[in-house]
């Protein structure tokens, strides 16, 4: 927009009205819900959308909804038209394949909005149901090989009428569920939800009229528009490619699936590609509601920082080609998908967070630069585990404790935030032990930080943290457990370090009840069991009275080289337990004297012999602190043509249109050796091909410029290949 044409502080008025009637609707789903994964660890979201489709305002404690209230809205529009859209019909949408759901468990509710009998908005609502049926339980099948064996699958389906659930439905379901009264509830919830949109609308169009509601709404929609494209204008036109790898071993075989990103920045635009292994007969499988919504979480966490309100404007400046049909990134039914989100839908998240990082790596502008993280762990590990609970009425336990114990990612301004969550989800909450333990028949042993759990790094990732549970006061639950992010660990940026991942284990026979009888705390030392090995994922798990359940979740990378972290922030460290004196000199260089102090003297000759270990020689010149902080190479014009240099040393590195890596000296190594002499932990492989990590230094002062993480004998990751080097 050239000039403005409109008042702009009654248009930031309208806009915060809008996000006042999303907010007001989240309010009321967890004032209405029955169940702890709503009202307390908050998983859920609501968006008003006008008549077209396009998005106007969203409150999501999850933000890939972005994609599923975008895509299940327009699905509704393009199923049913608007001569039948009438007050008081509703809709319900969980399907991956037509109504554009994460899984099958995230169920929507869709309203039409009125303002004095004319259609002119739509309301959705979206929470996670504790269950669908099928085999399924919560919506998580990690055997199943067909999206038939998942559960029950709404594509845009008339449910409500008159503002409530159709009878002949609300018997239909129940009859599919395991608890059919907190579903149903559940559905009252977003019903509740979408009513006080509607009464919330029409008092905000009575204050500013129809025609300007119109009006300003598009009118917000151009200045997020606006505002996204000026940021993506100071990124360095260019492409910048990436790959990650789904894990997956429900069906007896440890996979690694394929997930590739290319994100072109043309202009004031970013043009994301995106290549999958072939879709497989697992859980895994992603679809397009599942790609745009984990690409737009990661979009607004890095790029809508700020005074970038979202909305229908937020999508224009981004295009995605989610390349053939039939992969784990676009699949088709049947193949099953009710794992996609926490599977092919954080690693894609991942690799958006990675060409991104390249691309803020290499602008001019400070601004952007001090963008560049560490990746979160962005996985989850889930136990939806149905039986007998209280009273011996049905349950399902399903603690979310390790989406909300996953640390994330080193920043340029500090360390990464010790229980961070997902990037997909910033508002989820930690599970509150009382709640839980009072619903279900559970008893909480311990939660814990993981030490040498984060990425190290001049800015060290988050922690992680693990938990235990005892059944209590049940004689047997059973269901899936499903873990992602087991074997290829959260990525580190600019010379940071990978984290350690997450696993579980169960316990059984174990001595539980005779220490509590005793009187006596069970701790992870004074726990004894059996404990069989298990997959990251299985289908079917039993515990009875006293039987255990361990789960670990996954740190937070590391950002910038370790050896440059200021010494006295490895001993608060070491002091608040969160690395080990081993981890400490070994990464850090860090050494304590016989007081537990730092030794200063030590410190220096074990960093010096690190980084001559690092090349096999005394590096020619000394490393500096880049200029901006977690920023390892760099590219400047040498004569007619871009070249690479190292950040730390300015030492250069080749040409742009080489790779930089072929520049550097290198160390490969299995990354379960690398992290065992670390301390840190990661899942090692049982099937090849075993996951590898290199390391880069800069052949003059050592720096650390890279640590790549990948699948023994894949080709290598590239460099960006930048417009202005080609131009050249």
């Amino acid at each position: 927009m050239t000039a403005v044409t409109h008042d702009p502080v009654a248009v930031e008025i309208h806009r915060r009205a809008l996000d006042a009637i999303t907010n007001e609707m989240a309010i009321t789903l967890t004032r209405t819900s029955g169940s702890p994964v709503i009202y307390d660890v908050q998983d859920f979201a609501t968006s008003l959308l006008d008549t077209k489709g396009e998005q106007l305002s969203l409150s999501a404690t999850i933000l890939f909804h972005a994609g599923s209230s975008l895509m299940g809205t327009r699905a509704i529009i393009d199923t049913v038209g608007e001569d039948e859209v009438r007050p008081g019909d509703g809709w319900i949408v969980n399907d991956p394949f037509t109504g554009g759901a994460m899984h099958q468990a995230d169920v929507a509710i869709i309203t039409p909005l009125f303002y004095r009998n004319e259609h002119v908005a739509w309301a959705f609502s979206n929470v996670h149901v504790l269950d669908t049926g099928g085999t399924g339980i919560s919506g998580f099948a990690p055997t199943a090989r067909s999206i038939l064996e998942e559960g029950l699958r709404f594509p845009p389906t008339k449910i409500i009428r008159d503002g409530v659930i159709d009878s002949e439905w609300e018997r239909y379901i129940a009859a599919n569920v395991r608890i059919p009264t907190l579903v149903l509830n559940d559905l009252r919830s977003m019903i509740a939800s979408n009513n006080v949109s509607q009464v919330k609308l029409a008092d905000t169009i009575d204050r500013f009229g129809l025609h300007t509601f119109r009006e300003y709404c598009e009118i917000n929609k151009q200045l997020s528009d606006a505002a996204l494209r000026s940021r993506i204008e100071k990124l360095p036109d260019g492409v910048y490619e990436t790959t990650d790898w789904v894990e997956y071993d429900g069906h007896g075989q440890g996979r690694l699936l394929e997930v590739g990103c290319r994100l072109e920045v043309a202009d004031s635009e970013l043009n994301f590609t995106f290549t999958g292994a072939p879709q497989i007969d697992a859980f895994v499988n992603g679809t397009p509601g599942l790609v745009h919504g984990s690409i737009m979480a990661t979009i607004m966490t890095t790029l809508c920082y700020g005074d970038v309100p979202f909305n229908a404007g937020i999508w224009r400046p981004i295009s995605v080609d989610q390349s053939e049909l039939g992969t784990i990134v676009n699949a088709l039914p049947p193949a099953p998908t009710t794992g996609a989100h926490t599977q092919v839908g954080t690693r894609i998240t991942k690799t958006v967070k990675d060409v991104l990082n390249q691309a803020f790596s290499l602008s001019e502008h400070a601004e952007l630069r001090g963008r560049v993280g560490g990746q979160a762990w962005d996985a989850a590990g889930l136990a939806p585990l149905a039986g007998t609970g209280h009273g011996g009425a049905p349950t399902v336990i399903f603690f979310m404790d390790a989406v909300g114990g996953a640390g994330g990612g080193a920043q340029t301004q500090f360390d990464g935030l010790d229980l961070y969550g997902m990037t997909i989800g910033p508002g989820l909450g930690l599970p509150s032990v009382e709640i839980n333990e009072s619903k279900e028949p559970a008893l909480y042993l311990w939660r814990k930080l993981n030490a040498n759990s984060g990425g190290p790094g001049l800015h060290r990732g988050g922690q992680s943290m693990e938990f235990a549970w005892a059944l209590h006061g049940s004689d047997r639950v059973a269901g899936p457990i499903t873990l992602g992010c087991a074997e290829m660990p959260p990525r580190g940026a600019g010379g940071g370090m990978p984290a350690a991942t997450g696993t579980w284990g169960s316990y059984h026979n174990t001595n539980v009840a005779s220490r509590m009888v005793e009187g006596h705390n069970v701790l992870d030392d004074s726990l004894t069991g059996d404990q069989p090995v298990r997959p990251s994922n299985i289908g079917a798990i039993e515990f009875g009275r006293g039987d255990v359940l361990r789960m670990r979740c996954g740190g937070g990378g590391g950002l910038g080289d370790p050896l440059l972290r200021e010494p006295d922030a490895v001993v608060r460290d070491l002091r608040d337990g969160y690395v080990t004196p081993e981890h400490a000199e070994l990464i850090y260089g860090v050494v304590l004297d016989a007081d537990g102090c730092l030794d200063e003297p030590a410190t220096v000759a074990r960093r010096r012999a690190i980084r001559r270990g690092r090349i096999g020689s005394e590096p020619e010149q000394e490393q500096r602190h880049p200029e901006s902080i977690g920023i390892s190479v760099v590219y400047d014009r040498d004569g007619d043509h871009l070249t690479w240099h190292c950040a730390h040393c300015s030492a250069r590195l080749g040409d742009a249109a080489d790779n930089w890596r072929e520049h550097a000296r290198s160390v490969e190594q299995p990354l379960a050796e690398r992290f065992a002499e670390l301390g840190m932990f990661v899942r090692e492989r049982v099937d090849p091909p075993r996951v590898m990590i290199s390391e880069f230094y800069c052949p003059s002062c050592a720096g650390l410029l890279a640590a790549d993480v990948y699948p023994e004998g894949f080709s290598g990751y590239r460099s960006p290949v930048l417009k202005a080097a080609t131009a050249a």
